[in-house]
């Protein structure tokens, strides 16, 4: 089943002698229970591109299409909604509140959602354990390592049982005795079903994908499966 479909996105910023193309043309498509990679190097438009799949922003041109449905022209209501129920968000720099604990990091989404404190609890602690933090649940980030901060970071993309996680340099900031225990965990859940983008830098890291996408000037030069 095809999940992801975007066709001739383009995307252009600023206006006559100073437009800049981040994305040129770009189409591709991604099935449900891939886990693919997006390399390249800085400024080739693939943060661009992460952004449109992940409805935090629109294409100048182009459709995309998310299970099958259109969403590069939704309303902005409409689209804080696809990414609040089917898209799980991990960045480089964790974005969690420093002074907050896990558990309460891990809730901020259901909050969002309106779903009940107990019900919140319950879902919070299940995902933490998931990711190997049961047992740190009222840490606050600022007292965590950063890869158990990513860690956190991982079970709030999970708390809304997303169809897709876009993970944006998910080990830019970590050792590699961390960066490698964040991929198995990332693994272990696209083995469970998630389908994972994923934006890296590191080729050891990309490789550990089953599938990478190369931009390069705003554009797909390569696309190669592991065998």
């Amino acid at each position: 089943m095809t999940l992801i479909s975007a066709k001739n996105l383009c995307k252009i910023y600023g206006e006559e002698e100073n437009l800049t193309r981040a994305l040129d043309n770009v189409s591709l498509e991604i099935k449900k229970g891939e886990f693919t990679a997006i390399v390249g190097p800085s400024g080739s438009g693939k943060s661009t591109l992460m952004h449109i799949l992940g409805c935090l922003d629109r294409p100048t041109s182009g459709t995309y299409k998310l299970e099958g449905k259109t969403v590069s022209k939704l309303s902005e209501k409409d689209l804080a909604k696809i990414r609040n129920s089917k898209i799980g968000f991990v960045f480089q720099s964790f974005n969690l509140l420093a002074r907050t604990s896990a558990l309460k990091n891990v809730e901020l989404p259901l909050i969002y959602a309106k779903v009940k404190a107990t019900e919140r609890t319950r879902r919070a602690k299940d995902v933490l354990e998931k990711v190997g933090l049961g047992d740190k649940i009222y840490s606050t980030g600022a007292k965590l390592s950063g890869g158990q901060q990513q860690r956190i970071a991982i079970a709030r993309a999970l708390i809304n049982n997303p169809l897709i996680i876009l993970a944006d340099e998910p080990t830019g900031n970590l050792d590699t005795q961390a960066s490698m225990e964040i991929m198995d965990i990332l693994k272990g859940l696209n083995k469970e079903g998630i389908t994972i983008v994923m934006i890296t830098h590191e080729p050891d890291i990309a490789r550990l994908a089953r599938r990478t996408i190369t931009i390069k000037d705003g554009k797909i030069v390569k696309d190669s499966r592991q065998k």
